[in-house]
């Protein structure tokens, strides 16, 4: 089994559980292809099954209760830190594998994200002995005591845009808290996740505390209605979550985290800084491509200055258009879509567009082969249009004016989607006004499309439920028991 930097085409044939690499029960599989000409990048990838899945829980089980539950707060804290001067060396070529299967640029590995992995697994090491509980007086002859205590037994279901970054956003706080985890990967880009799962051990994590298993969403719906999985935390579609959801709540009502999708508001007023909102609203729909779900898809501009910033803004995305090519380039700025089904989809999306807002730039293919498209901008669609109202998860923008605070305001709740919005204007109480009334998880002050380690992340309405990061994702993986003493 080749692992890192092999010459294409590689194999990932096994499952990781326990501490290794075994050959799965399962004798379903899949293939995967590189998305910028569709040549075959892995073959044989396992599809884990029920006795895949039944067995990576009796081993999670068996670590939950092991050694790891008397780790001390300062020995789960160095396997973090031994983890992290570890993934210094060894993270650029793991990241570097799912780069072959989703498109991502390797020009974002060193910074973007191998700095947000470095960042994510110190931060939580730091959090190992700060979790703390609560302490009520005797004044009525009982001392109460309230725990947090780990859930057991998790499940991390991943999106394919950031497979690698997503494993560690939930296993860092898990882990912190005393969990196990097991980890399905997307079936578009499950080679990081395997690649990566056995420096866990290497750093000092007991075997079985994380284990991988590749699949597709049978794997994922197994693991959701699993009778001995305690918390499922999901990224990914809406119509998945509700999935999971139901799942979670007809097997053992299991804790639920879903991170779910956007369609992101991003409201420019008369007074912003023009060119610090064009660089924002562009870059935040441009990130992977658009496949991101905190993409600034809705561009709300006040009409006073709509002329001058749709100008600047079409001519930066006619710029960044020739920024697109092949994503294992160095140079490459931006990459094709994932794979030919979400390319299809964006494609059929922007054509039933055209019959509902003005195309003012893009929506083309770019080359013959792979899924590449240009950077596509729409005006002042009809107000139930799709193309307005569905999230796309492309490099898909529609720019619409507006008159006042109220209008934008009312425009830009107007949607099941609630997870990112961002705000641009110089008046400070405005934008603490307006920052207060939009529907949103998130919502940014002349920034967009950006979330911070430190700060809760989440959406609401159809865009989740509960945060990831900051001590609200550690909140998320334990339970307070409450103790009383007479």
């Amino acid at each position: 089994m080749a692992l890192l930097g092999q010459s294409i085409p590689i194999s990932f044939n096994r499952i990781y559980v326990n501490g290794e690499y075994v050959g799965p029960n399962s004798k379903n599989e899949l293939s995967l292809f590189n998305p910028k000409d569709n040549t075959l990048v892995a073959e044989k990838i396992p599809i884990a099954d029920k006795v895949d899945v039944d067995n990576a829980v009796k081993h999670a089980e068996a670590a939950f209760n092991g050694p790891w539950a008397s780790f001390t707060s300062s020995q789960r804290s160095e396997c973090f830190r031994r983890l992290a001067d570890l993934l210094e060396t060894r993270l650029s070529d793991i990241l570097a594998l799912d780069s072959l299967t989703t498109g991502n640029p390797v020009s974002l590995i060193p910074t973007r994200e191998k700095n947000y992995i470095k960042n994510c697994l110190l931060y939580y090491a730091g959090w190992t002995d700060k979790l703390r509980g609560d302490y009520f007086p005797a004044d009525d002859g009982f001392v109460k005591l309230v725990r947090q205590e780990p859930l057991g037994v998790c499940v991390a279901i991943n999106p394919y845009n950031s497979p690698v970054a997503s494993l560690f956003i939930k296993a860092a706080p898990c882990l912190a808290t005393g969990n196990v985890l097991i980890v399905k990967p997307s079936e578009k880009s499950p080679l990081g996740s395997l690649a990566v799962a056995p420096l866990f051990e290497e750093a000092g994590f007991p075997p079985g505390v994380i284990q991988v298993l590749p699949g597709d969403g049978k794997t994922g719906a197994l693991l959701a209605e699993h009778m001995r999985v305690r918390k499922i935390s999901f990224t990914g579609s809406v119509a998945t979550g509700k999935k999971i959801q139901i799942a979670a709540a007809q097997s053992n009502l299991k804790r639920v985290t879903l991170e779910l999708g956007g369609k992101s508001p991003a409201v420019i007023f008369e007074d912003a800084d023009m060119d610090n909102a064009v660089t924002w609203t562009v870059n935040g729909i441009l990130a992977r491509t658009g496949q991101v779900c905190v993409a600034a898809s809705r561009v709300y501009v006040q009409k006073s200055i709509s002329g001058k910033f749709i100008s600047q803004y079409v001519e930066r995305m006619k710029a960044a258009a020739l920024g697109i090519g092949d994503p294992q380039d160095p140079d490459t700025k931006y990459g094709p879509l994932a794979d030919s089904a979400a390319f299809e989809k964006v494609r059929a999306m922007i054509s039933r567009g055209k019959e509902e807002a003005e195309l003012v730039f893009g929506g083309n293919r770019i080359g013959t082969e792979g899924c590449f498209i240009e950077p596509t901008v729409f005006l002042n669609p009809k107000p139930d249009a799709e193309i307005y109202k569905s999230e796309v998860f492309g490099p898909v923008v529609v720019v619409k004016t507006f008159d006042t605070e109220e209008e934008v305001v009312e425009a830009a709740n107007d949607t099941e989607y609630g997870l990112m919005a961002g705000i641009f204007t110089r008046d400070i109480n405005r934008a603490l006004r307006v920052s207060a009334r939009i529907d949103s998880g998130v919502v940014g002050v002349n920034c967009v499309s950006m979330m911070h380690i430190q700060a809760p992340f989440g959406g609401k309405k159809a865009s989740g439920i509960g945060r990831e990061f900051g001590e609200y994702a550690l909140r998320a993986f334990t339970e307070p028991k409450t103790i009383l003493i007479k």
